[in-house]
């Protein structure tokens, strides 16, 4: 049995920084079965997401520790635009009618596009939690500010996070599909998601994440497991059996074996900004 310690205070200060109140402020009225849940199952429509996928290709770059950075100094004006007019081009798309895994790879592209656009807007920064938008205590950080508007409707990443994706697919993989800019996060993909392919790709980064030091480790007999677990109980379980219950099903034999040990539970995340100019 593992010894499961909370840190109240790190959790609630945590959830407020990632949650920024769930985005209710964006989404209290509109969000409801009939708005975001609109698809058509039978469409062969899907998003072209090539521009994305350019800049990725460009600017993404996997490390021998097996994260990837991200080569923000490098980014043009041109590529700037053109990540711009991609996240426009988003904003403007009907995606009620495309199909649900189109619709799972529209949500996770954008998300991580938004990213990238945030920390170029404030680049140069150490974290993405360095960036301050807003005066109010509850939502003083970057997850929980309008970024896109889409139906008409403004919405924040932790909108998108914990309301669309949450609610829409029912799948504790989206998380690894996000990354939010940190060297603790789940890797920025070098190529987007698609709707043909976006359930191999998750699964693949389920694989990645929690089969690296960043998301499961032992130091000194104890299991250090990422803040991720902690900060997302809906998805990963409110209980250290369930969150263990859901790492065990993606773990190499190596990690499930040492995930049977008796060991007292701690979490933690880097914040360090997933920053190409480390690699210089």
């Amino acid at each position: 049995m593992v010894v499961f310690r909370r840190h109240f205070i790190l959790i609630f200060f945590q959830a407020l920084f990632l949650l920024g109140c769930s985005g209710f402020d964006e989404i209290k009225v509109s969000f409801g079965p009939s708005f975001w849940r609109e698809h058509d199952p039978n469409s062969d429509l899907f998003v072209d997401h090539r521009a994305w996928g350019y800049l990725l290709e460009k600017h993404v770059r996997a490390n021998s520790d097996g994260t990837t950075y991200v080569s923000y100094a490098n980014f043009t004006s041109e590529d700037r635009r053109e990540l711009e007019n991609y996240i426009q081009n988003l904003a403007t798309f009907p995606i009620e009618k495309l199909n649900r895994k189109e619709q799972y790879a529209f949500w996770l592209n954008l998300y991580n596009a938004l990213v990238v656009r945030l920390v170029l807007e404030h680049y140069l920064i150490l974290s993405i939690s360095d960036i301050k938008i807003r005066e109010n205590f509850l939502s003083a950080g970057p997850f929980d500010q309008t970024l896109v508007v889409i139906n008409g409707l403004s919405l924040s990443l932790s909108a998108i996070r914990n309301k669309i994706l949450s609610n829409l697919f029912l799948d504790p993989r989206f998380h690894y599909g996000l990354c939010n800019a940190a060297l603790g996060s789940p890797r920025l993909q070098i190529r987007p998601y698609t709707g043909d392919r976006v359930d191999r790709m998750l699964d693949e980064a389920a694989l990645e994440y929690i089969n690296h030091p960043r998301a499961v480790t032992f130091k000194n007999k104890t299991l250090v497991l990422s803040g991720l677990y902690q900060m997302y109980p809906k998805e990963f379980g409110r209980t250290s059996s369930e969150i263990l219950q859901h790492i065990r099903h993606y773990a190499m034999d190596h990690l499930k074996e040492k995930l049977l040990s008796d060991a007292e539970v701690t979490f933690h995340f880097d914040w360090s900004l997933n920053d190409g100019m480390k690699l210089r």
